[in-house]
Protein backbone atom coordinates (compact mmCIF):
# COMPACT_ATOMS: atom_id res chain seq x y z
CA UNK A 1 0.00 0.00 0.00
CA UNK A 2 1.26 3.20 -1.09
CA UNK A 3 2.16 6.16 1.46
CA UNK A 4 -0.64 8.11 -0.03
CA UNK A 5 -3.51 5.19 0.06
CA UNK A 6 -1.81 4.71 4.22
CA UNK A 7 -2.74 8.18 4.89
CA UNK A 8 -6.06 8.35 3.27
CA UNK A 9 -6.93 5.58 5.30
CA UNK A 10 -5.42 6.34 8.32
CA UNK A 11 -8.16 9.36 8.23
CA UNK A 12 -10.68 7.20 7.83
CA UNK A 13 -9.48 5.01 10.85
CA UNK A 14 -9.08 7.61 13.58
CA UNK A 15 -12.59 8.98 12.13
CA UNK A 16 -14.13 5.97 12.64
CA UNK A 17 -12.76 5.32 16.44
CA UNK A 18 -14.28 8.57 17.56
CA UNK A 19 -17.78 7.70 15.42
CA UNK A 20 -17.94 4.97 18.17
CA UNK A 21 -17.24 6.97 20.95
CA UNK A 22 -20.10 8.53 23.06
CA UNK A 23 -21.07 11.90 21.61
CA UNK A 24 -19.31 14.75 23.65
CA UNK A 25 -16.77 12.57 24.80
CA UNK A 26 -13.01 13.65 24.18
CA UNK A 27 -10.34 11.26 23.45
CA UNK A 28 -7.18 11.81 24.36
CA UNK A 29 -3.73 11.29 21.60
CA UNK A 30 -2.42 8.49 23.83
CA UNK A 31 -5.78 6.22 22.88
CA UNK A 32 -6.05 7.17 19.83
CA UNK A 33 -2.29 6.15 18.68
CA UNK A 34 -2.53 2.91 20.43
CA UNK A 35 -5.61 1.89 18.62
CA UNK A 36 -4.51 3.01 15.24
CA UNK A 37 -0.84 1.45 15.59
CA UNK A 38 -2.85 -1.70 16.38
CA UNK A 39 -4.70 -1.52 13.52
CA UNK A 40 -1.90 -0.31 11.00
CA UNK A 41 0.71 -3.28 12.41
CA UNK A 42 2.78 -0.47 13.55
CA UNK A 43 3.34 0.53 10.50
CA UNK A 44 2.74 4.53 11.72
CA UNK A 45 4.62 6.45 13.71
CA UNK A 46 3.63 9.44 16.70
CA UNK A 47 4.15 12.18 14.03
CA UNK A 48 2.01 10.77 11.33
CA UNK A 49 -1.16 10.32 13.22
CA UNK A 50 -0.35 13.99 15.02
CA UNK A 51 -0.08 15.17 11.68
CA UNK A 52 -3.54 13.52 10.54
CA UNK A 53 -5.33 14.54 13.60
CA UNK A 54 -4.07 18.07 12.83
CA UNK A 55 -5.06 17.96 9.11
CA UNK A 56 -8.18 16.30 10.12
CA UNK A 57 -9.32 19.59 12.85
CA UNK A 58 -8.25 21.94 9.99
CA UNK A 59 -10.72 20.72 7.61
CA UNK A 60 -13.51 20.84 10.88
CA UNK A 61 -13.76 17.05 10.66
CA UNK A 62 -12.84 16.43 14.21
CA UNK A 63 -12.74 19.42 16.98
CA UNK A 64 -9.76 19.90 19.33
CA UNK A 65 -9.17 20.74 23.15
CA UNK A 66 -6.39 20.40 25.19
CA UNK A 67 -5.04 17.63 22.93
CA UNK A 68 -8.23 15.95 23.10
CA UNK A 69 -10.18 14.80 19.85
CA UNK A 70 -13.71 14.55 19.29
CA UNK A 71 -15.63 14.37 15.63
CA UNK A 72 -17.81 16.90 14.11
CA UNK A 73 -20.87 16.24 12.25
CA UNK A 74 -19.37 17.04 9.34
CA UNK A 75 -16.69 14.58 9.95
CA UNK A 76 -19.73 12.00 10.40
CA UNK A 77 -21.21 12.73 7.45
CA UNK A 78 -17.89 12.48 5.42
CA UNK A 79 -16.61 9.14 7.26
CA UNK A 80 -20.76 7.59 6.28
CA UNK A 81 -19.85 9.20 2.62
CA UNK A 82 -16.85 6.99 2.21
CA UNK A 83 -17.17 4.12 4.04
CA UNK A 84 -19.04 2.41 1.37
CA UNK A 85 -15.55 2.41 -1.05
CA UNK A 86 -12.65 1.75 2.14
CA UNK A 87 -14.93 -0.06 4.72
CA UNK A 88 -13.06 -3.63 3.88
CA UNK A 89 -9.61 -1.87 5.05
CA UNK A 90 -11.08 -0.29 8.56
CA UNK A 91 -11.56 -2.28 12.00
CA UNK A 92 -14.56 -4.45 11.67
CA UNK A 93 -15.65 -4.41 15.27
CA UNK A 94 -15.77 -0.41 15.01
CA UNK A 95 -18.26 -0.60 11.45
CA UNK A 96 -20.08 -2.80 13.22
CA UNK A 97 -20.81 -0.90 16.51
CA UNK A 98 -20.73 2.71 14.16
CA UNK A 99 -23.95 0.39 12.25
CA UNK A 100 -25.29 -0.65 15.34
CA UNK A 101 -25.22 3.12 16.90
CA UNK A 102 -27.08 4.42 13.73
CA UNK A 103 -29.44 1.58 13.70
CA UNK A 104 -30.77 1.00 16.93
CA UNK A 105 -31.86 4.68 17.64
CA UNK A 106 -34.71 4.10 15.08
CA UNK A 107 -35.05 0.43 15.38
CA UNK A 108 -35.48 0.16 19.47
CA UNK A 109 -39.27 0.34 19.70
CA UNK A 110 -39.45 -2.21 16.76
CA UNK A 111 -37.01 -4.72 18.64
CA UNK A 112 -38.64 -3.88 22.41
CA UNK A 113 -41.63 -6.26 22.15
CA UNK A 114 -39.19 -9.13 21.51
CA UNK A 115 -37.23 -8.55 25.07
CA UNK A 116 -39.98 -6.92 27.36
CA UNK A 117 -40.05 -8.89 30.71
CA UNK A 118 -37.82 -11.91 29.95
CA UNK A 119 -34.02 -12.74 30.60
CA UNK A 120 -31.84 -11.53 27.73
CA UNK A 121 -28.38 -12.00 26.49
CA UNK A 122 -26.43 -9.71 25.01
CA UNK A 123 -23.46 -10.00 22.36
CA UNK A 124 -20.56 -7.13 22.91
CA UNK A 125 -18.25 -6.87 20.33
CA UNK A 126 -14.71 -5.96 20.32
CA UNK A 127 -11.21 -5.79 18.44
CA UNK A 128 -9.49 -9.05 17.69
CA UNK A 129 -6.10 -8.40 18.55
CA UNK A 130 -4.16 -10.22 16.14
CA UNK A 131 -6.74 -9.53 12.84
CA UNK A 132 -8.97 -6.47 14.03
CA UNK A 133 -9.60 -5.39 10.25
CA UNK A 134 -11.41 -9.33 9.43
CA UNK A 135 -12.33 -10.25 13.13
CA UNK A 136 -14.04 -9.65 15.98
CA UNK A 137 -13.77 -11.11 19.45
CA UNK A 138 -17.11 -11.60 20.50
CA UNK A 139 -18.60 -11.64 24.42
CA UNK A 140 -21.57 -13.51 25.10
CA UNK A 141 -23.41 -11.54 28.29
CA UNK A 142 -26.40 -13.13 30.28
CA UNK A 143 -26.43 -11.81 33.67
CA UNK A 144 -26.20 -7.91 34.65
CA UNK A 145 -24.82 -8.86 37.63
CA UNK A 146 -23.11 -11.97 38.97
CA UNK A 147 -22.73 -11.18 42.83
CA UNK A 148 -24.06 -11.75 45.56
CA UNK A 149 -26.60 -13.25 43.37
CA UNK A 150 -27.03 -13.90 39.40
CA UNK A 151 -29.73 -11.48 38.05
CA UNK A 152 -30.51 -11.48 34.53
CA UNK A 153 -30.09 -9.05 31.93
CA UNK A 154 -33.69 -7.68 31.58
CA UNK A 155 -34.08 -4.81 28.50
CA UNK A 156 -37.74 -2.95 29.07
CA UNK A 157 -37.10 0.29 27.75
CA UNK A 158 -35.10 2.10 25.05
CA UNK A 159 -32.84 3.99 27.12
CA UNK A 160 -31.99 0.49 28.76
CA UNK A 161 -31.55 -1.10 25.06
CA UNK A 162 -29.25 2.06 23.98
CA UNK A 163 -27.26 1.93 26.89
CA UNK A 164 -26.17 -1.68 25.91
CA UNK A 165 -25.24 -0.09 22.65
CA UNK A 166 -23.16 2.33 23.97
CA UNK A 167 -21.22 -0.38 25.50
CA UNK A 168 -20.86 -2.34 22.17
CA UNK A 169 -23.30 -4.33 22.72
CA UNK A 170 -24.90 -5.37 19.30
CA UNK A 171 -27.43 -8.55 19.26
CA UNK A 172 -29.81 -9.09 21.38
CA UNK A 173 -30.85 -12.50 22.50
CA UNK A 174 -34.17 -13.03 24.55
CA UNK A 175 -35.46 -16.34 26.31
CA UNK A 176 -38.65 -17.84 24.42
CA UNK A 177 -40.41 -17.41 27.79
CA UNK A 178 -41.18 -14.88 30.34
CA UNK A 179 -39.23 -14.78 33.33
CA UNK A 180 -40.40 -17.47 35.60
CA UNK A 181 -42.73 -18.37 33.28
CA UNK A 182 -43.36 -22.10 32.31
CA UNK A 183 -44.88 -22.06 28.75
CA UNK A 184 -43.03 -20.57 25.56
CA UNK A 185 -44.22 -17.75 24.22
CA UNK A 186 -43.76 -18.54 20.12
CA UNK A 187 -43.25 -21.67 18.66
CA UNK A 188 -40.20 -21.89 16.67
CA UNK A 189 -38.79 -23.41 13.41
CA UNK A 190 -35.51 -22.64 12.63
CA UNK A 191 -34.13 -23.74 9.15
CA UNK A 192 -30.49 -24.70 9.46
CA UNK A 193 -28.81 -25.58 6.06
CA UNK A 194 -26.17 -28.05 6.09
CA UNK A 195 -22.69 -27.93 5.06
CA UNK A 196 -22.75 -28.90 1.53
CA UNK A 197 -25.90 -26.96 0.81
CA UNK A 198 -23.64 -24.02 1.19
CA UNK A 199 -21.26 -24.88 -1.30
CA UNK A 200 -24.34 -24.93 -4.25
CA UNK A 201 -24.93 -21.17 -5.63
CA UNK A 202 -29.02 -21.44 -5.16
CA UNK A 203 -28.56 -22.72 -1.64
CA UNK A 204 -30.83 -19.77 -0.38
CA UNK A 205 -33.64 -20.16 -3.15
CA UNK A 206 -33.85 -23.65 -1.36
CA UNK A 207 -34.15 -22.63 1.83
CA UNK A 208 -37.10 -20.27 0.88
CA UNK A 209 -38.91 -23.15 -0.60
CA UNK A 210 -38.52 -24.77 2.38
CA UNK A 211 -39.61 -21.99 4.35
CA UNK A 212 -42.63 -21.28 2.66
CA UNK A 213 -43.76 -24.92 2.58
CA UNK A 214 -43.78 -25.02 6.43
CA UNK A 215 -45.84 -21.75 5.94
CA UNK A 216 -47.90 -23.96 3.95
CA UNK A 217 -48.27 -26.93 6.59
CA UNK A 218 -49.20 -24.71 9.70
CA UNK A 219 -51.53 -22.59 7.41
CA UNK A 220 -52.93 -26.36 6.94
CA UNK A 221 -53.86 -26.93 10.72
CA UNK A 222 -55.19 -23.67 11.15
CA UNK A 223 -51.59 -21.55 12.46
CA UNK A 224 -50.77 -18.43 11.02
CA UNK A 225 -46.88 -17.75 11.10
CA UNK A 226 -44.72 -15.23 10.04
CA UNK A 227 -41.14 -15.25 8.56
CA UNK A 228 -37.35 -13.59 10.00
CA UNK A 229 -34.34 -13.92 8.05
CA UNK A 230 -31.90 -15.46 10.75
CA UNK A 231 -29.70 -12.59 10.24
CA UNK A 232 -27.02 -15.09 8.29
CA UNK A 233 -27.76 -17.63 5.98
CA UNK A 234 -31.36 -18.74 7.40
CA UNK A 235 -34.84 -18.46 7.87
CA UNK A 236 -36.95 -19.21 10.89
CA UNK A 237 -40.65 -19.50 11.09
CA UNK A 238 -42.30 -18.13 14.12
CA UNK A 239 -45.82 -19.05 15.21
CA UNK A 240 -47.82 -18.06 18.55
CA UNK A 241 -49.97 -20.70 20.06
CA UNK A 242 -52.73 -20.23 22.48
CA UNK A 243 -51.22 -22.26 25.41
CA UNK A 244 -53.52 -21.12 28.08
CA UNK A 245 -55.13 -24.69 28.39
CA UNK A 246 -52.30 -26.29 28.33
CA UNK A 247 -51.10 -28.56 30.85
CA UNK A 248 -47.53 -30.49 31.78
CA UNK A 249 -44.39 -29.81 29.89
CA UNK A 250 -45.66 -27.27 27.18
CA UNK A 251 -42.14 -27.28 25.97
CA UNK A 252 -41.77 -31.05 24.97
CA UNK A 253 -45.34 -30.61 23.25
CA UNK A 254 -43.59 -27.63 21.15
CA UNK A 255 -41.03 -30.14 20.43
CA UNK A 256 -43.09 -32.51 19.29
CA UNK A 257 -45.16 -30.18 17.03
CA UNK A 258 -41.71 -29.28 15.48
CA UNK A 259 -41.13 -33.38 14.47
CA UNK A 260 -45.09 -33.57 13.25
CA UNK A 261 -44.62 -30.45 11.18
CA UNK A 262 -41.13 -31.72 9.41
CA UNK A 263 -42.51 -34.89 8.40
CA UNK A 264 -45.64 -32.96 6.56
CA UNK A 265 -43.22 -30.82 5.63
CA UNK A 266 -40.70 -33.40 3.51
CA UNK A 267 -43.57 -35.14 2.03
CA UNK A 268 -45.15 -31.88 0.69
CA UNK A 269 -41.15 -31.29 -0.65
CA UNK A 270 -41.51 -34.72 -2.30
CA UNK A 271 -44.22 -33.17 -4.74
CA UNK A 272 -42.64 -30.45 -5.68
CA UNK A 273 -42.37 -30.46 -10.00
CA UNK A 274 -39.12 -32.88 -10.66
CA UNK A 275 -37.23 -29.47 -11.22
CA UNK A 276 -36.88 -28.41 -7.93
CA UNK A 277 -36.59 -31.91 -6.69
CA UNK A 278 -33.53 -32.22 -9.38
CA UNK A 279 -32.11 -29.13 -7.58
CA UNK A 280 -32.46 -30.45 -4.43
CA UNK A 281 -31.05 -33.88 -4.81
CA UNK A 282 -27.89 -32.79 -6.28
CA UNK A 283 -26.54 -32.05 -3.01
CA UNK A 284 -29.06 -34.45 -1.06
CA UNK A 285 -27.85 -37.88 -0.99
CA UNK A 286 -30.32 -39.50 -3.09
CA UNK A 287 -33.16 -42.12 -0.98
CA UNK A 288 -32.57 -39.15 1.56
CA UNK A 289 -35.24 -36.72 3.01
CA UNK A 290 -34.41 -33.10 2.40
CA UNK A 291 -35.11 -32.55 5.52
CA UNK A 292 -34.99 -33.59 9.01
CA UNK A 293 -35.69 -32.94 12.72
CA UNK A 294 -32.67 -34.63 14.56
CA UNK A 295 -30.93 -31.77 15.55
CA UNK A 296 -27.57 -33.88 17.25
CA UNK A 297 -25.29 -36.00 14.22
CA UNK A 298 -24.57 -33.12 12.65
CA UNK A 299 -22.30 -34.84 10.48
CA UNK A 300 -25.51 -37.17 8.95
CA UNK A 301 -26.81 -33.90 8.25
CA UNK A 302 -24.98 -32.04 6.21
CA UNK A 303 -26.72 -32.59 3.27
CA UNK A 304 -30.21 -31.86 4.75
CA UNK A 305 -31.89 -28.83 5.78
CA UNK A 306 -32.39 -29.32 9.56
CA UNK A 307 -35.55 -27.84 10.87
CA UNK A 308 -34.68 -26.82 14.06
CA UNK A 309 -37.08 -26.93 17.38
CA UNK A 310 -33.53 -26.35 20.19
CA UNK A 311 -34.95 -23.54 21.52
CA UNK A 312 -38.16 -24.74 22.65
CA UNK A 313 -36.94 -25.47 26.08
CA UNK A 314 -36.75 -24.14 29.63
CA UNK A 315 -34.00 -21.06 29.03
CA UNK A 316 -34.29 -21.60 25.39
CA UNK A 317 -33.13 -18.32 23.80
CA UNK A 318 -33.47 -16.54 20.22
CA UNK A 319 -32.30 -13.90 18.37
CA UNK A 320 -35.10 -10.94 18.62
CA UNK A 321 -36.74 -9.56 15.57
CA UNK A 322 -34.83 -7.14 14.18
CA UNK A 323 -31.44 -8.05 15.98
CA UNK A 324 -28.24 -7.29 14.39
CA UNK A 325 -26.66 -10.61 14.05
CA UNK A 326 -22.75 -10.10 15.45
CA UNK A 327 -21.17 -12.04 12.56
CA UNK A 328 -22.52 -10.43 9.90
CA UNK A 329 -24.10 -7.37 10.77
CA UNK A 330 -27.08 -7.94 9.03
CA UNK A 331 -30.72 -7.42 11.05
CA UNK A 332 -32.69 -10.71 11.36
CA UNK A 333 -35.52 -9.09 10.05
CA UNK A 334 -39.45 -9.95 8.78
CA UNK A 335 -39.54 -11.09 5.77
CA UNK A 336 -42.67 -10.24 3.86
CA UNK A 337 -44.34 -13.55 2.56
CA UNK A 338 -45.25 -12.05 -0.57
CA UNK A 339 -41.55 -10.86 -1.27
CA UNK A 340 -40.16 -13.69 0.45
CA UNK A 341 -38.95 -15.44 -3.35
CA UNK A 342 -37.10 -12.32 -3.84
CA UNK A 343 -35.82 -11.54 -0.83
CA UNK A 344 -31.78 -11.67 -0.62
CA UNK A 345 -29.41 -11.04 2.13
CA UNK A 346 -28.78 -7.26 1.13
CA UNK A 347 -32.10 -6.65 1.88
CA UNK A 348 -31.20 -7.05 5.56
CA UNK A 349 -28.50 -4.59 5.79
CA UNK A 350 -29.29 -1.91 8.53
CA UNK A 351 -29.55 1.27 5.81
CA UNK A 352 -32.38 -0.92 4.20
CA UNK A 353 -34.34 -2.30 7.11
CA UNK A 354 -34.64 1.29 8.64
CA UNK A 355 -36.45 2.38 5.49
CA UNK A 356 -39.05 -0.14 5.96
CA UNK A 357 -39.10 -0.78 9.30
CA UNK A 358 -43.24 0.18 9.97
CA UNK A 359 -44.10 -2.43 7.04
CA UNK A 360 -42.02 -4.79 8.30
CA UNK A 361 -43.23 -4.82 11.65
CA UNK A 362 -46.46 -4.75 10.34
CA UNK A 363 -46.21 -7.91 8.66
CA UNK A 364 -44.59 -9.79 11.50
CA UNK A 365 -47.71 -9.35 13.90
CA UNK A 366 -48.35 -13.02 16.12
CA UNK A 367 -51.49 -13.72 17.09
CA UNK A 368 -52.79 -16.62 19.18
CA UNK A 369 -53.82 -19.51 17.38
CA UNK A 370 -55.55 -22.73 18.56
CA UNK A 371 -53.14 -25.62 18.52
CA UNK A 372 -56.25 -27.88 18.52
CA UNK A 373 -55.48 -29.49 15.22
CA UNK A 374 -51.54 -30.30 15.98
CA UNK A 375 -52.40 -31.68 19.16
CA UNK A 376 -55.07 -34.09 17.74
CA UNK A 377 -52.18 -35.05 14.78
CA UNK A 378 -49.55 -36.12 17.05
CA UNK A 379 -51.61 -38.46 19.71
Amino acid sequence: MGTHRIMKVLRERILLLLAIKEKGRWIDFAHIFEKVARDEKGKVSPSEVNKTLHDLAEENLIKEKNKRYAITDKGREFLYSVLPDIERELNLSYRLVLVAKRYYPKAARYILPYLKDRATSVVKIFSDEKDPINKIKPLFVRYARYKPKKVFIQINTEEELLRYVAMHAIDFIPYVHRLNADKPDWLILDLDAGSKFLHSENFFDLIKIVAATVVDVLEEHGIDSCLKFSGSRGIQIWACLDNSDLRGDVFALYRKFAVYIQRETEKNLQKLPKEWLDKFYKIVAKGKPITTSIVAKKEARRDQILIDWSSMKRNGDVRAPFSIHYKTGLVSCPIERDKLREFTPDDAKADNVIKKLEKLSRCFRLEPCSPEDLIRRIK
